[in-house]
This record gives structure tokens, sequence and C-alpha cells, in this order.
């Protein structure tokens, strides 16, 4: 796994034990991150990196009764994204691999059969509609 992945592990970890992680901060990395590296141990390191965040996130969410829907359309848009990423060559999706990605992320149970992600790697077009219409999460600032 890449070094910095674990080094991020590593001081998530570590603001978990005071209690005040950026999480925000930690979110913007893994995305940069998840552009930079791409042998698939580390990517995988990265999302559950990203989940366990979100986990937070949503729990903050519901304790102060924030948005919580609209932040699991926003998150699933994002699993999305992290999937479509490991599945370019060349700049193109790779079905083949998309089966693959989400073969694996269903094995895990981070996925069911019916995602509209995994119904399109298995040949259902008509499941790009539903991918489409999720929210795309919004651009990274800079801070």
């Amino acid at each position: 796994m890449d070094q910095r992945v674990i080094d991020l592990w590593d001081r998530l970890m570590a603001y978990g034990e005071s209690g005040s992680a950026p999480l925000p901060a930690i979110r913007d990395e893994v995305l940069e991150l998840h552009e930079a590296i791409t042998d698939e141990e580390s990517r995988l390191g990265l999302m559950r990196i990203f989940n366990l965040v979100c986990d937070l996130v949503a729990v903050h969410l519901q304790e102060t009764n924030g948005d919580l829907e609209a932040f699991a359309q926003h998150r699933q848009g994002q699993i999305w994204m992290f999937l479509r990423a490991e599945c370019l060559v060349d700049g193109a999706l790779d079905r083949s691999r998309l089966r693959y990605v989400t073969w694996r992320e269903v094995q895990a149970g981070r996925m069911t059969e019916d995602d509209p992600l995994r119904r399109y790697a298995l040949g259902d077009d008509s499941a790009f509609d539903e991918l489409m219409a999720a929210p795309t999460p919004p651009k990274r600032t800079r801070h």
C-alpha cells in the first residue's frame, strides 16, 4: 500500500483520540490521493478512509438534524466516481474492468447486485440514466 495512504490513516486515527479530526481536509486529501495513486490496494484503503469520514459526518448530521438524505446521495455519487476512476483505460471506461470492480464491491458487501453501477457493468445500459441522475459531488476547494 502506498505510504501516503498509511500516513493518512494514521493521522485520522490520531485525530480520533482527540475528537477533533478536520474531516473536510481529510476528505480533500482522499480525493487528491485517489487521483494520484492507481494501485488497487491503496485505492481500497482510500475508500475505507472516505467511508469512515462519511460515517463520522453522518453521525454529526443525525445529531444536528442535518440533511442526511442529501449527504447519502452525495456519498453514493462520490463512491461511484471512485469506482469509475478505477476502470478508466486511456481515459475511457473499460466495462470488463468495471465488471471486476463492481463484483469485488458486491463480494465485500459494499455494493448490492442491483446497484446501478453494477447493473451497467453487466450490460444494462438503461442503468446509465440512474448513474447520470446522481448528484455530482461538489468541486474541492483549496484552503
